[in-house]
C-alpha cells in the first residue's frame, strides 16, 4: 500500500519582534558621555535592531541651533 502524502499548509508565521540588543556600553570607543545622553530609541527591522542615541553634544563642524525669535505683540 502506498502512503499518501498530505499537503502541508503553512501555518501562520508571526514576525519576530525586535528585541533590544545588549545594553549601552559607556566605555566603548566613540560613545558619548553618559550625562550628555538625552534619549535612546530602539528600532527593529527584521532581525536587525538599531539603537539611536540622542545627545546634547555638538561637533565642531555643526552649526548651533538657531534661536526661535518671538514676535513682538
Amino acid at each position: 500500500m502506498a502512503k499518501s502524502k498530505k499537503k502541508q499548509t503553512p501555518g501562520k508565521r508571526r514576525p519576530k519582534k525586535a528585541t533590544a540588543g545588549p545594553p549601552l556600553d559607556p566605555l566603548r570607543t566613540g560613545m558619548p558621555a553618559l550625562d550628555s545622553i538625552t534619549g535612546v530609541e530602539v528600532l527593529g527591522k527584521g532581525k536587525r535592531v538599531f539603537q539611536i542615541i540622542h545627545t546634547d553634544e555638538v561637533d565642531e563642524y555643526e552649526k548651533p541651533r538657531a534661536k526661535v525669535r518671538r514676535k513682538k505683540t
